[in-house]
């Protein structure tokens, strides 16, 4: 079968177990912008990650997008060659989002009531959103020290770029 007509869990089961672990933290990542990450200090109301877009929230989803395309596009068995290792790329990818996450709970939105600026409360949400940044770093770092443990980065990236499924004719 065409790698072109495999479906996505025929995929997801090419994938090795820290890269499906990645998949599912990138997937948590978009989901848990839909939940509510605020509480307003007057109505009570829940504010979704995604009723405030700012910079922070589109470069969650520009990094949780770029781990699933780059996990469907292994999956598939397309080379292509990344200056660092697959497993590199996902911790610096979930580190970088629980920075993010961290700015953003250190930043609420405010509203203005009689003059006096009353901040949001947290909710569930964002402490999902940190969960599952702290789970892309975990599963990068564990890809990197299973499949490449003690080689340069030069090396890992390489053998990364390597096809993982058996090229076979049109």
């Amino acid at each position: 079968m065409s790698e072109a007509r495999r479906s996505l869990p025929m995929l997801v089961r090419i994938l090795d177990p820290e890269q499906r672990l990645a998949g599912a933290a990138a997937v948590g990542i978009l989901i848990s912008l839909f939940t509510p990450w605020w509480r307003d200090p007057v109505f009570g109301l829940s504010a979704w990650g995604i009723n405030r877009i700012t910079w922070v929230e589109l470069a969650l989803v520009l990094v949780a997008g770029s781990v699933l395309l780059l996990l469907l596009r292994r999956a598939q068995g397309r080379v292509f060659h990344l200056p660092l290792s697959d497993g590199t790329l996902a911790m610096g990818a979930g580190l970088w989002c629980c920075l993010l996450v961290i700015v953003r709970a250190l930043d609420p939105p405010t509203r203005r009531v009689a003059g006096h600026a009353l901040d949001y409360d947290l909710r569930w949400g964002i402490l999902l959103c940190l969960a599952s940044g702290g789970l892309l770093a975990f599963a990068g770092l564990s890809a990197r020290r299973r499949h490449h443990r003690g080689q340069p980065e030069a090396v890992a990236a390489d053998a990364d770029a390597q096809p993982t499924l058996p090229m076979t004719g049109g």
